[in-house]
């Protein structure tokens, strides 16, 4: 069978390679139908598989509810919040400083960055939307920080993948660290995205006194906290919607893909081409799976084999920064309320991915030399009563959206201190 549709696909090639007629009907085809196509297809298979997707739905359904809802509710409604009474255009102010030179993006998308490496996806796509949509951002700096805003968060990378998946709390944490070098690098990389003459920061500026004129005209122009926090809540609940329903639709293809043998077929072609490297069945699967859906792919990788360790964490890395359709279209979906460009920001995953795994190669010699027992700050345990579960995981992103709040303003203050100092050195 496998040879059969390889043959097909190679016959198929060859015809549009040396027809240009077809080949321009082909890619008008694809470019008008494909979609079409696709949805319908999907109707049908669900049909011809009604129990599977129902069950497929319900994993789903519980893993949004479960997981996603606590640990990301939170972060969606405080980062409205701060948004809307200033506080995050006070901290921009202070940092400007620290982030214009190093990724060409105000001082706010510190905030964005900060709130994405701790709550993870999709929390650092929704802030910089609302950033771009407050005009604080303008279309190419907003392009800039989701280029590097879009992370996992560290409960999934060490809790998750590095105990739950790999055994392993070093892996998780060799994974977090590779992970958000990543993600800097990608941001030290598109700040030269569209990039002009950048400003040079004034030494002797009093930033904290601009902070907290700003701040002042923020709260004068900003409605009372009554009705901020109810447009918070609300935008907050219909994004978690949003967000829920993608993973429901993304269990359910994933789960027909492999009922149909579409992963199996692509899995074989790709295990025959890596066939000189040490990679089995079970990793590059894996990867395929991962290419859609970051959860059950790394799952599957860090079941796999006699592969040495490092290949197993290279792959994992990979599938982490690149986080999947599922994840793009929950990002994407928030994003295109602003002027965003969907292709520049999957080829920045794409990016991030590589570097991410290129660390996991360079950095894994003196990991595997430094390794130390750590244990995680919070493992999810599915054993543990329901309720308790969701409680625990809400009661966590309330600290540690808690956390980084206080954190950005002791580091902004910091920073404001040392531009003044600097300034009236300049000036002695």
């Amino acid at each position: 069978m496998l040879s059969f549709f390889v043959f097909l696909s190679l016959i198929l090639c060859l015809i549009l390679f040396f027809s240009n007629s077809l080949r321009r009907i082909f890619f008008s085809f694809i470019s008008n139908y494909l979609s079409i196509f696709v949805v319908l297809l999907l109707v049908v298979l669900i049909v011809i598989y009604p129990k599977e997707s129902v069950n497929a739905a319900y994993v789903g359904l519980m893993t949004w509810f479960t997981v996603v809802l606590p640990a990301l509710l939170p972060f969606f409604i405080g980062a409205e919040l701060l948004i809307g009474l200033g506080v995050v255009k006070f901290i921009g102010i202070l940092l400007e400083p620290l982030m214009r030179p190093l990724f060409n993006v105000p001082g706010e998308g510190s905030f964005a960055f900060a709130m994405s490496i701790t709550s993870g996806y999709p929390v650092g796509a929704k802030i910089v939307s609302k950033l771009r949509d407050d005009k604080i951002l303008t279309s190419i700096e907003a392009q800039r920080l989701a280029a590097f805003s879009s992370t996992s968060g560290p409960l999934f990378i060490m809790g998750a993948v590095g105990v739950g998946m790999f055994k392993s709390p070093e892996i998780g944490w060799f994974l977090a660290i590779c992970h958000y070098l990543g993600a800097i690098s990608v941001g030290v990389l598109f700040s030269f995205y569209k990039s002009t003459k950048r400003n040079i920061i004034k030494s002797n500026k009093n930033y904290l006194l601009s902070a907290f004129s700003e701040l002042k005209k923020a709260r004068k122009k900003s409605p009372s906290l009554g009705v901020l926090l109810g447009k918070a809540v609300k935008e907050s609940v219909n994004t978690m919607l949003m967000v829920g329903g993608f993973i429901i639709m993304f269990s359910v293809i994933i789960n027909i893909l492999e009922l149909i043998g579409f992963i199996h077929f692509v899995t074989e072609i790709l295990l025959f081409l890596f066939k000189p490297f040490d990679f089995n069945y079970s990793l590059i699967k894996g990867l395929i799976i991962s290419i859609f859906e970051i959860t059950i792919g790394c799952k599957e990788v860090a079941e796999a084999g006699s592969v040495y360790t490092v290949s197993k964490i290279a792959i994992a890395s990979f599938a982490i920064a690149w986080s999947g359709f599922s994840i793009h279209a929950q990002a994407i979906s928030i994003l295109t309320s602003t002027d965003f460009k969907t292709g520049i920001y999957i080829f920045s995953k794409l990016i991030q991915g590589i570097f991410s795994l290129v660390f996991v190669y360079l950095l894994f010699p003196v990991f595997n030399r430094l390794v130390n027992p750590i244990k995680p700050v919070f493992v999810y345990n599915e054993d543990l009563f329901l309720p308790y579960r969701i409680f625990e995981s809400f009661k966590i992103s309330i600290e540690l959206f808690i956390g980084i709040v206080l954190f950005l303003l002791v580091i902004s203050l910091f920073v404001s201190l040392y531009q003044y100092i600097k300034g009236c050195l300049h000036k002695g």
